[in-house]
């Protein structure tokens, strides 16, 4: 696939992890981005949570372009939820694409849907989401974000991919995660994510709001929540197989109810598995403040996998 790419003006995130697009027409709107080894998770993999922002940005621009064309002018807007599902495998490597159109726009709320695709034109992830006008203005430019951006993004830790969890159980694997005996993987260090405690089924963590994560509202990008909510879902689905077992989040919704700081004090992220078959379970999570605020609400769906008997 052949992609020219321009530089795409929105939020401190979409700067700095690269995301670009390619032309400026608002129906469809094709966005851009290069993968690479800063967005693996423990398991040394792409999942949902690596594209987040992506994921928000592919259905958040046309959603916005369509509710600035039908007000006249310039306005603010926010996504007030979001919906993921997989489809093929993601690619460890190489440049996704995603086009998104808006579907229906009234004064206050704009539907919109996206494809993303790899290299080879198959599709990898379908998305779906709401925006809501808003009269808030920015707090600065996103074009020419701060030096403090760039010095926010934490310094990667080592690790040495997934052969650390050989010989483990899932819910061993996330136990060496809490206690540091297990690398906790690029996309958690990127988030500031750790585990703080585990059990079957349930996992709690800490997440420190950094500048990088910032909108131009200066509260933590819905895209960095959609991975914040689908790692720590994918962290529970962790706890569930036996040695060699695996898992896949299939598809993960999230609705938006409040946005940390960014930066900001710690938050909370829990996720808890509500069913658990054979092959599916479902599982929800939720990122808390200090405070007992709420801050956002997901629901997720993993595929479970039996250790190969190879």
């Amino acid at each position: 696939m052949s992609i020219s790419t321009q530089t795409l003006p929105i939020d401190r995130p979409v700067t700095v992890l690269g995301i670009t697009r390619e032309s400026f027409s608002s129906d469809p709107m094709r966005i851009a981005q290069t993968l690479g080894p800063r967005l693996l998770d423990h398991r040394g993999e792409i999942t949902i949570g690596s594209l987040g922002v992506f994921t928000d940005v592919v259905v958040g621009a046309p959603a916005a372009a369509a509710l600035r064309d039908r007000a006249g002018e310039p306005v603010g807007t926010v996504l007030a939820q979001l919906s993921v599902s997989a489809a093929n495998p993601f690619p460890a490597g190489g440049t996704i694409v995603g086009t998104g159109r808006a579907l229906h726009t009234d004064d206050a709320t704009s539907l919109a849907a996206a494809e993303i695709v790899d290299e080879s034109g198959s599709l990898v992830a379908h998305v779906v989401g709401r925006a809501m006008a808003v009269g808030r203005a920015s707090i600065d430019d996103p074009e020419t974000p701060p030096t403090a951006v760039a010095q926010s993004m934490p310094e990667p830790e080592p690790w040495d991919g997934p052969e650390s969890l050989a010989g483990r159980s899932g819910l061993g694997i996330v136990e060496g995660i809490a206690d540091g005996t297990i690398a906790r993987g690029p996309l958690a260090v990127l988030l500031g994510l750790r585990v703080q405690q585990s059990e079957r089924g349930r996992v709690d963590a800490l997440v420190t709001p950094a500048e990088w994560m910032a909108n131009r509202y200066g509260s933590i990008h819905g895209g960095v929540l959609v991975s914040i909510a689908d790692t720590i879902a994918g962290l529970a689905a962790q706890t569930l197989p036996e040695q060699g077992g695996q898992y896949r989040i299939l598809n993960l919704g999230i609705d938006y109810l409040r946005s940390p700081d960014a930066p900001g004090p710690d938050v909370q992220a829990q996720a808890e598995v509500v069913r658990a078959g054979r092959r599916m379970a479902t599982i929800e999570a939720r990122l808390i403040g200090e405070d007992g605020t709420v801050f956002f609400r997901a629901h997720a769906n993993a595929q479970l996998f039996a250790a190969s008997s190879d």
